[in-house]
């Protein structure tokens, strides 16, 4: 039996081994590159959370400030048995333009004087509206407005209030200032 190894068709053992070779390279830099790109897909996700936290953030304290008559910063204990910040605010809309449309953290519309408290409880920001001048926390409805919000502190120098905020999974607070429009300009 004679045998011809010149006819013999294939890939030789060194040949495949270099083919797999060069397939694993090729594949591990396929991984890396959508491990780097999951990655900075997560971090634009995270910097978007931040962002409209931030944003809402400044929406609401400002539009809520600058109509406001009067600023309080008081305390309130939580379910934890903790003691956390709330900022209470008065409007009284009876001095101010009757054309315009004046509505509550909640959108309501509001036609005289009312009252608003902000809290943080469980990462959410609370607001609650309400007529009664003094109410008792206990008699208040908080409904959450705002979220992803790890820390919120209030405080008011003059007619100044500067809110200081942690967004979730931010480890640096940014703080934000406004001023109570109504008073400085004397229309209360």
């Amino acid at each position: 039996m004679n045998k011809n190894l010149g006819s013999q068709s294939g890939f030789s053992l060194v040949e495949l081994m270099i083919a797999m070779s060069l397939s694993l390279l090729l594949i591990l830099g396929i991984a890396t590159v959508f491990s780097s790109l999951k990655n900075t897909s997560s971090y634009s996700q995270q910097l978007e959370n931040t962002q409209e936290v931030l944003r809402f953030t400044n929406s609401i304290f400002s539009r809520a400030v600058h109509r406001a008559d009067e600023m309080d910063n008081n305390s309130y204990t939580g379910s934890d048995g903790g003691t956390y910040q709330q900022l209470d605010l008065t409007f009284n809309l009876d001095n101010l333009d009757t054309s315009e449309s004046y509505s509550s953290c909640l959108g309501n519309p509001m036609a005289s004087q009312y009252y608003e408290s902000y809290r943080l409880t469980d990462n959410e920001l609370l607001c609650a509206e309400y007529t009664t001048a003094g109410l008792d926390d206990s008699s208040k409805t908080f409904t959450a407005i705002g979220t992803n919000i790890d820390s919120l502190n209030f405080s008011i120098t003059d007619d100044l209030l500067t809110v200081t905020i942690t967004p979730t999974d931010e480890t640096d607070s940014i703080q934000m200032m406004f001023a109570q429009r109504q008073v400085i300009l004397g229309l209360n």
